[in-house]
């Protein structure tokens, strides 16, 4: 059996199964070359010898090809693919068990009727055109598509379909189908899972878009690509989908991040920080400060996104914009430290820097002044002018004394028509005396206050620590006994504590 011997005037061998068995022995023929070469010295002309040889050889195989008529039956038979052939008219001819196997009807059933059987009601019209093709001589290849069994299940297969032309005509047609059922099933389960992912990221988008909560997601571990939902790029004031990654040179973002007042580097955010560093980033203040001049408060966290093997392949960073607490918590603070109407630090926000001017003096070796202010006859303001008109010339008088001071001074205002100013850190007791002239000279100019012209003095008492007192209340309250002396000597007046010899009138 080393030799088959094969002609095609065999009577024990159809035409069709003839032409699928010269296939096959080609293959094995040509196989068989390659590995004989394979053992051959790579010198050309040997190469060339060895393939003479093996050309010389085929008339002898295909000679012996025909005494085993039974043996290629079987092989084809016994094939797992189904090999079968029909005439022109779509008639079955012959029918392999593989062919029995994957669409379920006997060789006794199929042999001598239309392989119409084999499809599909919605297949119907595409036997018409594919058989118009194959019986105008065309081979059809690795054609897949769909066939039913004899229970009227479907079955996907890859045929390939070989018109057998005898006196220059189709004849016959044979037939090779492979089942793909399973492969078939395994690509629609992962087109499926694909469409399933896709619609849940289609999901995961319309809900974090509907969530008024600004998120930030890295794709790389080096922030290149960083993406937002609509919140996101909505408080950065961008254009829906760009992209949000501060490391790109070649985008300029209309904002700078500070926190506690210095601006961070792209590196230093919490994203940034979660994708390279494989750390987790809570409760992360920053501020957010726009090219217009607004700020944005907002306090996030950031968690790195790790793939099946725990490398880290991006971040998810979200953010709460706390601009509005910030600013409630801003207005809670005025309202406890600063006056309503001036926006002069009040009595709180005053004893507290008091304590601390002195503390500095204390250390430093220096005097610190304090200097009670009232205005002189301001009620008959009120009571002939009005309220109100008392209240602008009240505004008035605290902006002429946050001009005329320093800008470590502290100028408060304890209620009605007082008015108090710390100085710190005077060299001489003196230096609070001439604070306490410019101010008086300031406060005496004329006021013009809805077109009337006003003109109102201040009586002015001055303590000085340490040599009046050390603590801030008894300062507070030698300073105001020293203003009471100044009325009491004719108004528009500076005082000392205790220096009844040193009055001065402007």
């Amino acid at each position: 059996m080393n030799r088959l011997e094969f002609s095609n005037n065999n009577p024990d061998l159809s035409p069709e199964l003839l032409a699928v068995v010269k296939a096959v022995q080609e293959a094995l023929n040509d196989k068989r070359a390659r590995l004989q070469l394979e053992a051959v010295d790579t010198n050309p002309s040997a190469l060339e010898a060895a393939y003479a040889r093996e050309r010389a050889k085929r008339p002898a195989v295909e000679r012996g090809l025909a005494s085993h008529p039974k043996l290629l039956a079987a092989v084809v038979d016994s094939a797992d693919a189904a090999i079968f052939s029909e005439t022109t008219d779509g008639i079955v001819l012959t029918w392999n068990r593989g062919a029995e196997h994957i669409f379920g009807f006997s060789a006794d059933e199929v042999i001598g009727e239309s392989h119409i059987c084999m499809f599909p009601d919605f297949l119907k019209s595409e036997e018409a055109k594919l058989w118009r093709r194959v019986t105008a001589g065309e081979t059809i290849t690795n054609y897949e598509t769909v066939r039913q069994d004899r229970e009227g299940r479907l079955v996907d297969v890859s045929m390939s379909i070989s018109p057998i032309v005898e006196d220059e005509k189709v004849a016959r047609v044979v037939v090779v189908a492979h089942d793909i059922t399973e492969r078939k099933n395994m690509d629609r389960a992962l087109l499926e899972s694909e469409r399933t992912q896709r619609a849940r990221v289609a999901e995961l988008k319309t809900v974090l878009d509907s969530v008024p909560t600004p998120v930030w997601i890295a794709h790389d571990s080096e922030c290149k690509v960083i993406t937002g939902n609509r919140a996101a790029y909505n408080l950065l004031k961008l254009p829906q989908g760009s992209n949000l990654s501060l490391s790109s040179p070649a985008q300029k973002m209309p904002y700078a991040i500070y926190r506690n007042g210095r601006s961070l580097a792209p590196h230093e955010l919490p994203v940034q920080m979660a994708a390279s560093r494989g750390i987790e980033v809570r409760d992360f203040e920053q501020d957010i400060v726009f090219d217009d001049g607004t700020i944005r408060h907002i306090v996030g966290n950031a968690t790195p996104l790790r793939d099946s093997k725990g490398e880290v392949t991006g971040a998810v960073s979200a953010a709460i914009d706390i601009t509005m607490r910030k600013s409630a918590e801003e207005q809670i603070r005025k309202m406890a430290h600063f006056d309503a109407l001036t926006s002069l630090p009040n009595r709180v926000l005053l004893m507290d820097r008091l304590e601390h001017a002195i503390a500095m003096s204390a250390r430093n070796q220096t005097h610190t002044g304090v200097i009670f202010l009232d205005l002189d006859h301001f009620k008959s303001i009120n009571d002939t002018l009005g309220h109100h008109v008392g209240d602008l010339l009240l505004q008035q008088v605290a902006d002429r004394l946050r001009e005329d001071v320093r800008e470590v001074d502290t100028v408060s205002r304890l209620g009605g028509d007082e008015f108090l100013i710390i100085v710190p850190e005077l060299r001489q007791v003196d230096d609070a005396r001439h604070i306490a002239r410019k101010l008086l000279q300031s406060l005496s100019e004329p006021y013009v206050i809805t077109g009337q012209r006003l003109e109102v003095t201040p009586s002015i008492g001055i303590s000085v620590f340490p040599d009046h007192g050390t603590e801030p209340s008894a300062l507070i309250r030698l300073a105001d006994q020293a203003m009471y002396q100044a009325k009491q000597q004719g108004r528009r007046t500076i005082r000392f504590y205790r220096e009844p010899e040193n009055s001065e009138s402007a």
